[in-house]
């Protein structure tokens, strides 16, 4: 007797087991991954023009934001050179000697003035990762300008050098905030191949600024009376008017409102941003937000600034501060005395600045983080060697001072097409998105305490009176330069062309940082680190 079960029999029980359906919990987080892994893909396709064209929007935001870093270019051009302004040297100088008419500031207020904006920045940079993260990027940068606006008064009606100092220093922590609220919401509202580009635009802001307080100087030195510093500064004012408004109504970063749970607003923010005519678009891209988000979660402890310390946020944090940092080491000393060796230099650097930031998105668009700035910090330590070894020569002549200019020049121009862009490229998209206005934070205020210190130890290492260095100390900012090439072969990893969620992935792998550019993730990688965590 056949005692096998009927093959009717067992069907039932075999269906029962491959029917079985997930969870909708599970369904949900299924079509999260599946969600995620199409944005990760589309991202990768997505060329330059066809970026352009499906996130017009996201480009017009980005640009608009940026317009305040031209406050700070504006404000660092601006303080230094009216010293030589004699209206301003006799409201806030001292006679030289009685009745000679010739006034002069005192040096310790020309240090301090100099370092008011740097000191207020420390602080801003600190008080602007608090805000976003409580408030967003929209409502801290609107704060920011009106808070601005008010403060702008301390120094324009200033009659005294210590009023202007804290009018000063208090300005300052308005442009600690944009400096670093306009590069995090840039590389937060940019798709992955427009990263470069909107970044170097932030740059370019800058030297704005820079430009416009030179022209409007250079209009003004001959005029006499209280006008010729007063009008300088209230130009000041132009921006916040201009740009307020147009802020108003400026989509606050899905990012951000995905952090805070948010998810549907950051779909409608995701709307805003994007001219795609797949109804799904937006609902994919917040889904790699999520997903990405909740990696994070499960590779770290929470988003505070000790975590920037933890395991490999420690590592992305050193490479934010360093790059930042390198900024100024590569030209220690020097660059803070520029007119030292070229006179009559600033509006045509300033020219040099804008010109060359806009040829660097042509380098920065096309070719890896890791080997422009290899390239950068070669030459820029190879035109400080060639300026030291000018100097040492015995018998200097004219034609030996014309060529360090050019080499200081020449210097300059690698720094405009490779570290000046790529230090915020590479600070905006390195750090994790939780962290990312802690990191950012820390990496600007290393820069401000570089410069600081640059700025003070400059007049002890050039000036004859000092240590007498003249061009050799040029041979320090070649040291930094070599010594940064260096730790960058060792630990600046290749970040170019790779989504937020996979750097994640990445750096969880504890690569060496020359592995990162040929390292590979498969769909599943993400799942992986996931169960691990």
């Amino acid at each position: 007797m056949d005692v096998t079960p009927p093959k009717n029999e067992e069907a039932p029980h075999i269906a029962h087991h491959e029917t079985t359906t997930p969870s909708p919990e599970m369904q949900d987080r299924i079509a999260l991954a599946e969600d995620a892994r199409l944005a990760t893909i589309e991202e990768h396709n997505l060329t330059f023009f066809e970026a352009v064209k499906r996130y017009p929007k996201a480009c017009f935001w980005g640009i608009a934001v940026s317009l305040v870093v031209i406050l700070d270019g504006y404000d660092t051009a601006l303080i230094g050179s009216l010293f030589a302004f004699p209206a301003f040297q006799k409201q806030f100088g001292h006679e030289t000697s009685p009745g000679s008419g010739n006034y002069q500031l005192e040096a310790k207020w020309q240090t301090a003035l100099g370092i008011s904006g740097p000191l207020g920045n420390l602080v801003g940079i600190y008080i602007n990762a608090y805000m976003t993260e409580k408030w967003g990027h929209k409502k801290t940068c609107l704060l920011t300008l009106v808070y601005l606006t008010g403060m702008l008064f301390i120094p324009f009606f200033s009659k005294s050098v210590e009023v202007l100092f804290v009018g000063e220093l208090l300005c300052g922590l308005a442009w600690g905030v944009f400096t670093t609220l306009a590069p995090a919401y840039v590389s937060e509202i940019a798709p992955v191949v427009l990263r470069s580009y909107l970044e170097t635009y932030v740059v370019l802001c800058w030297g704005i600024g820079q430009f416009v307080a030179t022209g409007i100087l250079d209009s003004l030195n001959k005029r006499t009376g209280d006008l010729a510093w007063r009008i300088p500064l209230a130009v000041q004012w132009v921006w916040p008017v201009l740009i307020t408004p147009l802020l108003i109504f400026a989509p606050e970063s899905p990012w951000w409102l995905v952090r805070k749970g948010r998810i549907q607003e950051a779909e409608k923010s995701m709307k805003r941003l994007t001219s795609s005519t797949d109804p799904d678009h937006a609902k994919k891209a917040v889904a790699l937000m999520v997903h990405t988000t909740e990696l994070e979660v499960t590779m770290s402890e929470g988003a505070s600034y000790i975590d920037c310390f933890r395991g490999t946020n420690a590592w992305r944090t050193e490479i934010g501060c360093i790059v930042w940092t390198s900024q100024v080491l590569c030209g220690f000393a020097i660059t803070s005395y520029a007119t030292y060796f070229y006179e009559q230099m600033s509006v045509g650097q300033s020219g040099l600045h804008f010109i060359c930031t806009l040829l660097s998105v042509l380098i920065t668009g096309n070719y890896g983080r890791r080997s422009i700035l290899f390239w950068g910090y070669a030459g820029m330590a190879g035109c400080m060697l060639v300026i030291g070894i000018i100097a040492c020569v015995p018998k200097q002549t004219s034609g030996l001072g014309y060529g360090e200019s050019a080499l200081y020049l020449l210097w300059y121009v690698f720094y405009e097409l490779t570290v000046g862009p790529l230090a915020f490229i590479i600070v905006g998209e390195i750090s994790s998105t939780r962290l990312r206005s802690k990191s950012i934070s820390l990496g600007r205020n290393a820069y401000n305490v570089a410069n600081i210190f640059s700025s003070v130890v400059a007049p002890y290492t050039l000036n004859p009176g000092q240590g007498d260095w003249k061009g050799k100390t040029a041979f320090l900012a070649a040291g930094c330069g070599f010594v940064i090439f260096i730790w960058a072969y060792f630990r600046l990893p290749e970040s170019r062309g790779r989504t937020y969620e996979e750097l994640d992935i990445l750096f969880s792998r504890n690569l060496k940082a020359r592995e990162f550019k040929d390292a590979v993730i498969d769909s599943a990688g993400a799942e992986a680190i996931t169960k691990q965590g």
